[in-house]
C-alpha cells in the first residue's frame, strides 16, 4: 500500500539555456537584478515563496532528449499587473502565445502567456475575485 503525500507547493524551478548571458540579462529586465549567483553558471531570482534558477545548458540532464520545453507560471497580485508584466515581456522580445484575458484554468483567473527568446513559456496570472 502506498502512503499518501500531502503536497504543499511547487518550488525551485530551474531552466537550462544555451545563451546564458543573454538569458540572465532578459530575466534581470523582467524580474529585477538576480538575487543569487554561484560562479558563472548559476543565477537565481526570488519570486514569491520560491526561486527561479537559470543554469548554462551543459548542466542540464537531457542534452538531446525529452522534455524539450519548459513552462512556469508567475502569480501576481492584480489583473492590471498581469497586463503590465505581459507588456514588459513583449517589449523585451517575448512572443505572444495568449494575450491577457479572463479565463478559467482550475480557478477563475486573469491569464496571459508568452514564449521568451530562449524557448521558455512564461505564464502570468492572478486569481479572479
Amino acid at each position: 500500500m502506498t502512503q499518501s503525500v500531502s503536497f504543499v507547493g511547487l518550488g525551485y524551478v530551474s531552466i537550462y539555456v544555451e545563451d546564458l548571458a543573454n538569458a540572465v540579462t532578459f530575466y534581470d529586465s523582467v524580474f529585477g537584478e538576480h538575487a543569487y549567483q554561484e560562479g558563472e553558471n548559476t543565477f537565481g531570482w526570488k519570486i514569491g515563496t520560491t526561486w527561479l534558477t537559470m543554469f548554462g545548458a551543459a548542466s542540464g540532464s537531457a542534452k538531446s532528449g525529452n522534455p524539450r520545453g519548459i513552462e512556469f507560471a508567475v502569480q501576481v497580485a492584480t489583473a492590471g499587473e498581469v497586463d503590465a508584466l505581459y507588456e514588459r515581456l513583449i517589449a523585451l522580445g517575448a512572443v505572444v502565445c495568449m494575450s491577457p484575458q479572463d479565463t478559467r484554468m482550475y480557478e477563475d483567473m486573469r491569464f496571459a502567456c508568452v514564449d521568451d527568446p530562449f524557448g521558455v513559456r512564461i505564464d502570468v496570472y492572478c486569481p479572479s475575485p
